[in-house]
């Protein structure tokens, strides 16, 4: 299962997935964001780490403009865009786009290359009906969930979704260069293990 993982504003988090094998690893650009990670802090960390491909994360409120000069600025492999965006241009490079499952009867997939399938309802508590509304939708498109869920429930996601990636998520530092990842090495044995 391709992996992307979202919020990624320090170097030990970066270090951790690239060594875990993730195919994306996302930089937040929203200023004001907690996560927020600034252009000069993206390409630091980006030439400490190899293997995964970099994807800027914009939330939707910014200007094509403002896009534009950040990319200039910073070698990344795609962009995030948020469920509430609405840009005309793909920016030369692949996209990856939220879209809210409770609305995804009405969602365009056509100008997107990573649709991504969120909700804050768990993955457990998703109806056979539901999960197929989701197949059916993203018929031949490679997607990406990101939906809550426990370890045991990824079994059933990639029986599910056979060809469907995964968004995690980093985090904050307990102290600089110090953090625990218990929890993810748990998702990640699981993932090997599937």
């Amino acid at each position: 299962m391709n992996v992307k993982i979202s919020h990624v504003n320090n170097l030990t988090d970066a270090r951790y997935f690239a060594a875990a094998g993730v195919r994306f690893l996302g930089f937040c650009c929203n200023p004001g964001a907690s996560q927020y990670c600034s252009v000069s802090r993206i390409s630091e960390i980006c030439q400490w780490i190899e293997g995964p491909e970099f994807v800027l994360e914009f939330d939707g409120w910014q200007s094509e403009q403002e896009i534009d000069t950040i990319l200039s600025s910073v070698t990344v492999q795609a962009v995030h865009f948020g469920a509430f965006s609405t840009y005309q241009s793909s920016f030369g490079i692949p996209v990856f786009k939220d879209f809210i499952f409770e609305n995804i009867a009405d969602a365009d997939f056509t100008q997107v290359d990573f649709p991504v399938i969120r909700s804050d309802k768990e993955f457990s508590s998703f109806l056979d009906a539901e999960l197929d509304i989701i197949n059916q939708r993203i018929a031949d498109k490679v997607f990406y969930l990101d939906i809550p869920f426990e370890v045991r429930d990824l079994d059933r996601m990639i029986s599910t979704f056979p060809t469907a990636g995964l968004v995690l998520r980093g985090g904050a530092e307990e102290k600089t260069g110090f953090k625990s990842f218990e929890q993810l090495d748990s998702i990640f044995e699981a993932l090997e293990l599937v």
